[in-house]
């Protein structure tokens, strides 16, 4: 993805005339009448404001590149209407959409001219208006004024938070190129899970009413399945016995479709993408992602989940809405009963060996998808049309993150998750179904919602409290100790500890040039007293100088930096003196060796200069610089009279051209009781 990336910058770099083009044709689709709603326009300007970050393109241009091509988008939808008038409500593809037509009208007229500069910022509407205003027979001209701007603010609105965003990507490289990529893959499905759950409503919502209607009608002609087909769609009919019926023929059609696909696919496709996705994601995993994760699983586990369903249909029942209470519990149960026996049929090993049971499918992500997406069924029913896809996307949302929780904590495969997630739907489906075609008392959407969320407060926060830390360390990697000798670890253990500091794989950006074996309070004590200080914390208040229009060097923060998904463990910084255009640091990481006999652990890390970066446009930040060399010599020098040391060097080369580093490695060890000592 780096990769990927690079090459992107560098072309915009040799062809910024074609960017600038590009963004003005983003722009202008964006803008179109009804294309507007198929192009991710406000997207796609959010990654060119993150890419202008990087400092590749002028920020002028591409401004009045996005406004112009948004001024030629609105203009070509006005002329349409004011060519068609009237007529265009019956014209394709406008007579296919006559809510959103509709929907128009009524802002215009509410809103008069208005409505042509608040619909440039409102995306459901933005590409409808303007068409809508030449059909109202609005003048060219007013129109012109207005849409002009409105576009000259709308760039910057939409393309200036882009920027925010790529340079604290900027930051987050510096602390750790993967938490960058998985910031970036979070952000994306949940997007593009949110963009597509909302589109695909739009366009099946109108036409769901109508199917289920023709499939009723034709399944009166059928006597076998006049009376299943009823219990679910015919309002009129009684539903119990016809849906008990049902939802067992459902229950073996979907356990046998679930099975036979994981035993024809595992072997041919899910095996690949399984392990691909497995090991991609092993490979990004740092701490606070991985916290974050821990916590957000939690809302998927089935204590919690039972208790949520628990008090909902109790309180349900109190309030006499007993028709919502069985069917939620229906689907709850027919859900945990089909995930059970599927589990325990195909009895598929998890990825990883300290959990127990088995993974497919994924009853975090089923029982989930029951109880929030029968939930947000319940709350969609009692919504007008056009506001129905809010409940859904929230709680598409919500079940996404908890299938990434588990995939990225290792203990699904996405196979797993898959199959979860389909079983899941399918019965909120059928259920849902059935319970919204037959009358029911309208529920009272506003305290529903209070009772489940307050429900998920008092349990979530009583799981955190009481399981949280239990199950950060019951999903961390297990990290298997190696003892040595110290003369092992000095001849050649040292050199079979990593050589960079484990980020992205494939960048080598970051040699490790140091490693410590003993306490780190011996080393902090023996640099402190040369003047080294502990890094700052990173805070809200110092972090303000990232904003500064010219900050000194001291007054940025040192950010904290992450190796193979563990936080730093020392973080020194050294004596500096206002001549000095760099700040020297040294950062210790734990490893897996141990020295024996005294059980002393060795720490790798490196030493390293840093810079303030001002070329991005919006912030400061300080940055590692190439040279690895120079700030190594000057450890060597304040280490040499105080400890043991050892200057090693790397056969193996850095694989980058981009840095400076000749393989040297400074070995220093703690060895109470013996004359300090010097190695060359």
């Amino acid at each position: 993805m780096n990769a990927l990336l690079q090459d992107l910058l560098n072309w915009i770099s040799l062809h910024p005339h074609a960017f600038i083009i590009a963004v003005y044709f983003i722009a202008l689709m964006e803008s179109l009448v009804l294309l507007g709603l198929l192009i991710p326009g406000a997207a796609l300007l959010f990654g060119v404001g993150a890419l202008m970050a990087t400092g590749t393109v002028p920020i002028m241009p591409i401004m009045l590149s996005a406004s112009a091509g948004a001024i030629t988008g609105d203009l070509i939808s006005f002329l349409l209407g004011q060519h068609y008038q009237q007529r265009l409500r019956v014209i394709w593809p406008f007579r296919h959409y006559p809510r959103l037509v509709n929907r128009g009208v009524d802002y215009f007229v509410k809103h008069g001219g208005k409505s042509v500069f608040m619909a440039r910022f409102i995306g459901p509407i933005r590409p409808i208006v303007p068409a809508i205003a030449g059909m109202m027979n609005m003048t060219t001209l007013r129109f012109l004024a207005v849409v002009v701007v409105a576009s000259l603010l709308w760039a910057p609105v939409y393309i200036l938070p882009g920027m925010v965003f790529g340079a604290s990507l900027g930051l987050a490289a510096e602390v750790a190129g993967r938490l960058v990529v998985l910031l970036v893959i979070i952000a994306s499905i949940a997007w593009l899970g949110f963009w597509i759950i909302s589109i695909l409503i739009r366009i099946l919502q109108p036409h769901a009413a109508s199917a289920l209607v023709k499939i009723l009608d034709h399944s009166r002609n059928h006597p076998m399945v006049k009376p299943l087909a009823g219990s679910l769609l015919d309002p009129d009919h009684p539903e119990t016995r016809g849906l008990a019926i049902l939802s067992v023929l459902f229950f073996i059609t979907l356990w046998i479709i679930l099975l036979t696909s994981r035993q024809v696919l595992y072997g041919h496709w899910f095996d690949g993408i399984d392990s691909y996705i497995f090991h991609s994601l092993q490979d990004l995993r740092t701490p606070w992602v991985h916290n974050t994760m821990a916590f957000i699983t939690q809302f998927g586990s089935q204590s919690l989940l039972a208790f949520v369903l628990a008090g909902g249909t109790a309180w349900l029942l109190w309030k006499r809405y007993t028709k919502a209470a069985w069917h939620w519990l229906a689907v709850y149960l027919s859900t945990g009963l089909l995930t059970w026996v599927l589990s325990n049929t195909v009895q598929v090993t998890r990825p990883v060996d300290f959990l127990t049971g088995f993974s497919f499918p994924s009853a975090h992500t089923s029982m989930s998808m029951a109880v929030y997406g029968f939930l947000a069924l319940m709350i969609a029913r009692e919504l007008p049309v056009q506001r129905r896809w809010i409940p859904y996307s929230t709680a598409a949302l919500v079940i996404i993150l908890i299938a990434m929780s588990r995939l990225y904590l290792g203990v699904h495969w996405f196979s797993d998750v898959l199959a979860g997630f389909t079983l899941g739907l399918a019965w909120v489906a059928l259920i849902g179904i059935a319970y919204d075609r037959h009358p029911a008392p309208p529920l009272p959407v506003k305290r529903l919602l209070i009772v489940t969320l307050l429900l998920l407060t008092i349990t979530g926060t009583w799981t955190t409290q009481r399981y949280y830390t239990q199950e950060l360390a019951h999903y961390s990697p297990q990290v298997e100790i190696h003892r040595i000798t110290l003369s092992t670890w000095r001849t050649i253990g040292w050199a079979q500890l990593p050589v960079y500091r484990m980020d992205i794989e494939g960048r080598n950006e970051q040699p490790m040039n140091f490693q410590w074996a003993g306490s780190l309070e011996s080393l902090a004590t023996k640099l402190q007293q040369q003047g080294w200080q502990p890094t700052p914390p990173l805070s809200p208040l110092n972090a303000m100088n990232w904003l500064a229009p010219e900050p000194g060097i001291t007054s940025l923060p040192i950010l904290p930096q992450i190796n193979d998904g563990q936080h730093q463990q020392l973080s020194l910084v050294a004596p500096h003196t206002a001549e000095d255009d760099h700040l020297m640091v040294v950062r210790l990481w734990p490893s897996d060796r141990e020295i024996l006999p005294a059980h002393q652990p060795v720490w790798v890390g490196n030493v390293v200069y840093l810079y303030p970066e001002r070329e991005l446009p919006l912030i400061s930040y300080l940055r590692t610089e190439a040279d690895f060399e120079t700030p190594l010599n000057h450890l060597e020098g304040a280490l040499s009279h105080v400890d043991q040391v050892r200057l090693a060097r790397r056969i193996r080369q850095s694989a980058s051209t981009q840095i400076q580093w000749g393989g040297h490695v400074l070995l220093a060890w703690e060895a109470p009781g013996l004359p300090w000592e010097r190695h060359q």
